[in-house]
């Protein structure tokens, strides 16, 4: 199916209401409908126009001549487009559709059905005769793939982009695209409509060449144009796509403005239709913060600065590499430390001595564990330090509190019921692939709810062997909690396992749980043992972690260097640093200066602060998501990386979170203004950030 969308609104600024003007009897819109419909390619003709009142004259004008219209965004013509195609989509395969403006009264059908046909025959996603003009201007057509649209409403982001629909597409990499050429070059002559001038010439042509139920081309107005050569001169003064140029300006402008970073964007786009998902983590995907404008990627990074693709310097008040960068980006000692590592052969067929260095600091620092297993990432600690419970109890069944990874041990949870993992710090996560037969091996309790973890043991008699839990994430355990979590462990002979992977290293060098003197039969590291460098351990009791050597768990590049350097070197300058105690104090300072900022305001956002190394913000507000969006949006445009929460670094000192905070300020007043007035959402510049998992279309 082929369709034209013809773009109509009385609103024009040079030319008020001039696509209801009359020439010969008729409004132009009514003629250029006509002119539309009589090309034999398209199957259906659609008006597209505003939800603004003044364009309530032109859904009356095609109701009653039996036109199908649209009405969409008033500004965001390609929004416009992009949701009057989707409405045709539904029970209709559109192959392609044609772009009309309703201000060219002389569109020539013979024109519109040599481009359709182009497409066609050379299966292109783009086709018009406007990429180098050498029709006359007003003889526009463009033709485009549904998916093309749909690709550029979810993807274009500059003014002249979302205005004038197809610049993304025609500019785009990613499409396949043609230009028809006229046989003579004839893109000086302008047969369109936006100002008096356009109105005198069109309306000499009409007198001259139009008769009810005719047709005129092209040709004829050639003609005519030979036999009066004064009247192509009426309006030759004025200068060819000048609404498209002014826009182009405010592109130049937007740039600025946002110091965008368009490179970034275009690889993201492209990552996404060769990467399933973009990228290898959930949490650092450009939808979860800031759809079609954040960077994305980086050339380098360095203290808590990051230098995008485009060149633009942005300070970090936000991830942090996702906890990994504590003591920040490119530290210069753990640098050392790894390039020494690298210089001298990362990896050989015999072991580091560095892997023995980092067991016994760990056994150190946690006097309690007597032996060590290293892995790379936190996802597979989690799953070594379950496959070794499960081995020394016999017992399948898991109970869990908080967020363990990608692994199928853990995602079975959902196998029963989707919202298993709410609370849980990632809702919705889906289990497919994972087998149906560990349904009812994974089963969830709520922190500081030691009676839920008490119910699933009675519930589950000598079943459950293992019980893993983040000690603390955004909020502190209550009194008696951690301990009553241990007492049930011990009373029903099963393993207990801290996750340290976000909690450790913040609040002491080490894990977390040392500060609550509660002893876990295991405990899991990795993010900021290795700032920002693969790595990641269990460590535990030796009568547990022996199992390890009776269930077959091994892999090759657990033996590299560079994590065990890293780590080496990181937590060595913790403990000289004494990098918890900045951590904790700039965490407090950041939860102090937000407070005095929502007071001021009167806003209803929440301060989460069990670890203040990793400030969080909770927002008491059914428009979660736009507040979230907005608050990162507003913030890029000052040069920084933010969202509610923030994992605090060692560079992250006083000035800069001044800075920070002062920046911050104005964006919390147009919050409280916005959602007094409940315009908060047409602020957006962007679609909202995404909540959680969701796969990227």
């Amino acid at each position: 199916m082929i369709i034209a969308i013809i773009q109509a609104r009385i609103g024009s600024t040079r030319l008020p209401a001039k696509i209801m003007k009359d020439l010969a009897g008729k409004s132009v819109l009514a003629h250029v409908v006509n002119r539309v419909s009589l090309a034999k390619k398209i199957d259906k003709v659609l008006v597209a126009t505003t939800t603004e009142p003044a364009d309530d004259a032109i859904e009356t004008f095609c109701h009653e001549n039996n036109i199908p219209v649209f009405r969409g965004a008033s500004q965001d013509v390609l929004k416009r487009y992009a949701d009057a195609a989707r409405l045709v989509s539904v029970g209709e395969n559109i192959q392609y559709i044609v772009r009309i403006t309703a201000d060219c009264p002389l569109i020539d059908p013979v024109v519109i059905d040599k481009i359709i046909q182009t497409a066609i025959d050379g299966r292109f996603d783009y086709v018009s005769n406007t990429i180098k003009p050498t029709y006359p201007d007003g003889l526009d057509v463009e033709v485009f793939t549904y998916q093309a649209l749909i690709e550029a409403d979810k993807n274009g982001w500059l003014p002249s982009e979302r205005e004038h629909v197809t610049p993304y597409i025609k500019n785009g990499k990613g499409f396949r695209k043609y230009n028809v050429v006229n046989d003579t070059n004839l893109s000086s002559l302008r047969w369109t409509l936006d100002q008096d001038e356009d109105l005198h010439f069109i309306s000499e042509v009409y007198n001259s060449l139009y008769q009810p139920g005719n047709i005129f081309y092209m040709e004829d107005v050639l003609d005519l144009l030979d036999k009066k050569p004064w009247l192509a001169a009426v309006n030759s003064s004025i200068a060819r796509d000048e609404g498209y140029k002014k826009t182009l300006q405010e592109d130049i402008k937007q740039q600025m403005r946002f110091n965008m970073p368009t490179n970034g964007i275009t690889l993201w786009n492209k990552a996404k239709a060769i990467i399933p998902g973009g990228n290898q983590l959930l949490s650092k995907r450009s939808e979860q913060f800031l759809p079609n404008r954040w960077p994305s990627y980086y050339r380098k990074a360095k203290g808590i600065q990051i230098w995008d693709l485009d060149g633009n310097q942005i300070i970090d008040m936000a991830l942090m590499g996702v906890g990994a960068c504590s003591l920040g980006y490119a530290d210069d000692d753990v640098n050392a430390a790894v390039i020494s590592a690298v210089e001298n052969g990362s990896m050989s067929t015999l072991n580091s001595p560095e892997e023995v260095d980092l067991a016994e600091t760990l056994v150190r620092l946690h006097p309690w564990s007597e032996m060590v297993r290293f892995a790379r990432t936190g996802g597979e600690a989690a799953a070594i330090a379950v496959r070794i419970a499960r081995a020394k109890t016999g017992k399948d069944r898991v109970a869990f509190c908080g967020y363990h990874g990608w692994n199928d041990w853990y995602l079975a949870a959902n196998l029963a019921d989707d919202s298993s993992l709410d609370g849980h710090l990632l809702p919705g996560l889906s289990p497919k692939g994972v087998p149906r037969g560990l349904k009812g091996t994974a089963l969830p309790f709520r922190y500081n709810h030691a009676e839920e973890l008490e119910a699933l043991f009675r519930q589950y008699p000598q079943e459950i062997g293992t019980v893993i839990m983040e000690p603390i994430r955004n909020r502190k355990p209550e009194k008696g909690f951690l301990t009553q979590i241990r007492k049930l462990c011990n009373e029903n002979d099963a393993i207990l396992i801290f996750d340290e992977i976000t909690s450790g290293w913040r609040m002491n060098v080490g894990g977390i749980h040392l500060r609550y003197k509660i002893d876990p039969d295991m405990a899991l590291f990795g993010k900021a043992m290795g700032n920002g460098h693969p790595i990641s351990a269990i460590i535990g009791k030796r009568h547990v972690m022996d199992l390890a050597q009776e269930t077959f768990i091994s892999s090759t590049y657990w033996t590299e260097r560079v994590g065990f350097a890293a780590a080496n070197a990181t937590i060595s300058k913790m403990q000289k640093i004494n990098l918890p105690e900045h951590l904790i104090s700039m965490g407090r300072y950041i939860s102090r200066e937000w407070s005095n900022l929502i007071q001021q305001n009167e806003l209803p956002f929440l301060i989460e602060d069990g670890m203040p190394p990793l400030i969080h913000m909770g927002f008491n507000h059914p428009d979660t998501l736009s507040i979230q969006t907005y608050i990162t949006q507003e913030m890029l445009k000052l040069g920084y990386l933010a969202r509610e929460s923030v994992y605090v670094s060692y560079p992250h000192t006083k000035t800069v979170v001044d800075k920070y905070i002062e920046a911050l300020q104005p964006v919390f007043r147009s919050i409280r203004d916005e959602l007094k007035s409940r315009t908060l959402t047409s602020k957006l510049e962007v679609p909202l950030a995404q909540s959680g998992f969701k796969r990227l279309t």
